[in-house]
């Protein structure tokens, strides 16, 4: 029978080895909170609405701009700070991008839409917006 004799391991190679293995996981959380951040905004969850978050955006426009204007326009994007609000017409889409956007931003983050920097607004029928007069078929 011969058995091989194994050198007695060091206190210094357990320091050592301790020490790469506290170095290699300190690295890799940076990444995997990296990942995490991107999935939750990527991939919604049971805890995520992506469609209830609209429907907050859109009861706190309607609120902010009032009923007549919030006939006439619908918010359809809410993304890493920016609001996109589709506008029925034009000369009311100029209009609150020459006069009323900071104002909005402003009131909406005062009603809580958390990390609003900007509106973007674009001309053209808002989703869920009924034919009659005005549109084109």
């Amino acid at each position: 029978m011969n058995i091989s004799r194994v050198p007695p391991v060091r206190f210094l190679e357990l320091e050592m080895e301790k020490k790469r293995t506290e170095k290699d996981a300190a690295s890799a959380r940076p990444l995997a909170s990296s990942v995490k951040t991107v999935l939750q905004r990527l991939a919604p969850t049971k805890g995520r609405d992506p469609l209830g978050k609209i429907q907050q955006v859109r009861d706190m426009w309607h609120q902010a701009v009032g009923a007549e204007i919030a006939q006439r326009s619908t918010p359809e994007r809410w993304r890493e700070g920016v609001l996109t609000v589709v506008v029925d017409t034009a000369p009311l889409t100029s209009e609150l991008q020459c006069f009323g956007e900071q104002a909005l931003v402003a009131d909406l983050a005062k009603m809580g839409l958390e990390g609003i920097h900007s509106i973007r607004f674009e001309t053209g029928r808002p989703r869920g917006a009924t034919r009659g007069e005005g549109y084109e078929s």
